[in-house]
């Protein structure tokens, strides 16, 4: 298998992982990808209500995408913010 393809297959696993984990913590969040800011592999946008705190929901994400980085070998960067 192509090392692009790895990869890609790693990214796609890792971000599964993350994204169930945290459906799984929070109910009702939505998550979406947004445009890289810098060279992270992927950014990820979590959508929470406004019943849940900021700081807690993103320590959770940092902590996911930690493992995920140990994991799979890819870079994901979360950002929390507040939806309808």
């Amino acid at each position: 298998m192509a090392q692009a393809e790895l990869s890609d297959k790693n990214l796609a696993e890792a971000i599964t992982k993350i994204v169930d984990e945290l459906h799984h913590c929070y109910r009702g969040i939505k998550i979406k990808s947004i445009p890289s800011y810098e060279d992270e592999d992927f950014t990820l946008e979590v959508r929470i209500p406004g019943n849940f705190s900021e700081d807690e929901v993103l320590n959770r994400c940092h902590m996911e995408c930690i493992r995920a980085e140990d994991e799979f070998d890819v870079f994901i960067l979360p950002k929390v913010v507040y939806g309808r």
